[in-house]
């Protein structure tokens, strides 16, 4: 039975792996054509018109569709954001200074920012009400309160997640785990642009003093922010990694 499972378990992670690079292929047969149509203007637009540009016509598809690709393998994602890094190599423009002076984030930290986003929207029950179900508070599943960490705290199913602990990892859920390590003063914001703009400043800053992770800020597959570090000003014990 065991060996069943296994096998089971293998053809379902092999059918996610060939969804998760279908739609990525779709999404990049759309956003390469639409760059490359971009650099061929570079003659007759500045840089800033330029990026402003992408920002137009690509990241509105590239965030359309970011809850649909979002658990995809980090592979499948480097795609995407290699097409944002090869526009910036045209322009001459390092990821460094796009961000800092044209506020033209990597696709990886916007990534991540959208999914943070939308748990913050459940958060300020601004969401469908069935997300309340699929969201639900920390305190709705455990009788204390977690040890560290802000007032709003969700559950992200790790109790029930007992397979593919990967793909549940790169989902999500595994994103409840970088929100419930946020600072209060973070969650405290009362709308979801707030909520991202101080998100944004926390990852210039670290960009401004050259930090290497500064694009992998607020990450669940790997980063800066697995260790809970992000909490230690509002509280005084360190945070275990997490799994």
């Amino acid at each position: 039975m065991d060996q069943l499972l296994t096998r089971c378990g293998g053809i379902f992670d092999l059918m996610q792996c060939c969804r998760q690079k279908k739609k990525v292929d779709q999404l990049l047969n759309q956003i390469r054509p639409k760059s490359t149509a971009i650099l061929r203007t570079q003659a007759y637009y500045s840089t800033a018109e330029l990026i402003m540009q992408y920002k137009t016509h690509i990241w509105s598809l590239t965030e359309f569709n970011c809850g649909a690709y979002f658990h995809a393998a980090t592979t499948l994602l480097e795609k995407i954001d290699q097409v944002q890094r090869h526009f910036l190599d045209k322009l001459q423009v390092s990821v460094e200074k796009a961000f800092l002076d044209f506020n033209f984030a990597s696709a990886k930290f916007r990534r991540n920012i959208a999914i943070l986003g939308l748990l913050h929207k459940c958060v300020l029950d601004l969401c469908h009400p069935s997300y309340d179900k699929l969201l639900p508070w920390y305190s709705q599943h455990f009788s204390s309160p977690r040890a560290v960490g802000h007032n709003k705290q969700l559950y992200g199913h790790w109790l029930e997640a007992t397979q593919h602990r990967t793909l549940f990892r790169n989902s999500i859920f595994g994103m409840i785990d970088i929100y419930n390590n946020l600072p209060q003063y973070v969650v405290d914001a009362q709308s979801v642009s707030a909520f991202q703009g101080l998100l944004t400043k926390m990852a210039k800053t670290r960009c401004q003093r050259n930090d290497v992770d500064w694009e992998s800020s607020f990450a669940r597959r790997a980063g800066p922010d697995l260790d809970g570090s992000i909490i230690q000003a509002d509280v005084g014990d360190d945070l275990p990694v997490l799994d």
